[in-house]
């Protein structure tokens, strides 16, 4: 058989294990098809990945894509002042509206793949990402909103009309609690009961949303979902900084998996979630979107669960492998046989890697090294070290800052 990659003499990372072995793999569309030894077949390309270590591609379980220009905002702000500022932002630049999205979906794409993120759960993203060949996950927002409103209008006839590909699946996302009402729950439970697809919602992210909750509904942001029947093994619950034990002991009834995005939390002044009060839960790390972390390295959002709860670098790996492969049942989370062809390569000759035996380590609190390969469905798209699918030139004619109204009011 000829296959359409090889990628020869590298370390496998195996990541129920923790095991580096020695073995090649080939690929044929979008496949990993044969792990052995010695792999002798041809193949359209072939990679040498000698004194390289091959780990599977990451997946970003919480990011949003249209956030990129709301970068620079006042330190000091928690979470409501920050949805605050990005609407007068919006607001202020809405004839721009489309521009901005298309323009920031782009470069966070970009900043995204140099980081070794090969499939990303964000919000919105579909008529500006699929090109880029990259497994996407685009959440259709509800958010009764200047800037989201209007999808709530007619919402699952446009829901129904995004194409599903082999690159491209959809999922329905609520902004909050408090942004959507109850005649809108019901519609989305109802919806997602005959029709089995993903939902994701940002949950009690701040102490002040869970207080008014509670003053709403008379109970927590869990038990609300539960009473609406939006809880399920296809549930995906961000943030949950002020989840109660209870909140726990429901969340894993159900089965749901928790998104955690720790560097986000703590630049919004909330707090991150005890991971250990959590187990028994399948926990995901996401970025959330670059304005509120600053950056979209996931790695770093690793470094900063392990430096808090101290937590073996083998699970956290599993966090934006195998975890959010498990929530996803799509069969990227693994270098197996059978499994999709997402991979990163790093380079062990690179200074901060001591060797391929403290290479997880290494890789998780140096937190900046990049993969000098990327492979998503088989196709090369960082080709040493360089984006093959986002130019340079793209990316610099894709920024609009030059045209757009950062005066925003800063009295909020």
């Amino acid at each position: 058989m000829k296959y359409n990659l090889i990628i020869k003499n590298g370390y496998i990372y195996n990541t129920n294990t923790n095991k580096i072995i020695l073995k090649d793999i080939a690929i044929k569309d979008g496949i990993i098809k044969k792990i052995d030894k010695i792999i002798t077949d041809k193949a359209d390309k072939i990679i040498d990945a000698k004194n390289h270590v091959i780990m599977p591609g990451f997946i970003n379980s919480h990011i949003h894509f249209g956030e990129y220009y709301l970068k620079g905002y006042d330190n000091n702000y928690g979470t409501k002042e920050y949805i605050e500022y990005a609407e007068n932002f919006n607001e202020l630049n809405k004839k721009y509206k489309e521009e901005i999205r298309t323009s920031s979906s782009i470069i966070t794409a970009y900043e995204a793949i140099k980081y070794g993120q090969t499939t990303l759960m964000g919000i919105r993203g579909w008529d500006c990402l699929e090109k880029y060949k990259i497994r996407l996950y685009m959440g259709y927002p509800f958010m009764l909103s200047n800037k989201l409103g209007d999808y709530s209008i007619n919402a699952f006839e446009k829901y129904e009309k995004l194409k599903i590909t082999n690159l491209n699946n959809y999922y329905i996302f609520i902004h909050s609690l408090l942004t959507v009402d109850e005649k809108i729950l019901k519609e989305i439970s109802n919806y997602i009961k005959n029709n089995k697809v993903f939902l994701a919602i940002h949950l009690s992210e701040t102490k002040e949303e869970e207080k008014l909750i509670k003053k709403k509904y008379g109970m927590s942001s869990i038990e609300v979902l539960k009473t609406n029947n939006l809880l399920s093994s296809r549930t995906m619950l961000v943030h949950c900084c002020y989840i109660s034990d209870e909140d726990i002991r429901i969340i894993k009834k159900y089965n749901c998996s928790i998104s955690i995005n720790p560097n986000s939390n703590l630049k919004l002044n909330n707090k991150i979630p005890n991971i250990k009060k959590l187990d028994g839960i399948n926990i995901c790390i996401g970025t959330d979107g670059v304005a509120t972390n600053d950056s979209l390295n996931i790695i770093d959002s690793l470094k900063t669960i392990g430096l808090l709860y101290r937590i073996k670098d083998s699970e956290l790996i599993k966090m934006i492998t195998i975890n959010p492969e498990k929530y996803l049942k799509n069969k990227t989370g693994k270098i197996e046989v059978n499994y999709k062809a997402d991979l990163n390569i790093y380079d062990l000759n690179d200074y901060r890697i001591v060797c391929k035996d403290t290479f997880i380590n290494n890789l998780i609190y140096s937190s900046d090294i990049e993969p000098q390969y990327v492979v998503a469905d088989g196709r090369i798209i960082i080709d040493n070290y360089q984006n093959t699918m986002i130019t340079d030139e793209e990316l610099e004619r894709s920024n609009i800052s030059n045209y757009l109204n950062f005066n925003v009011n800063e009295n909020i």
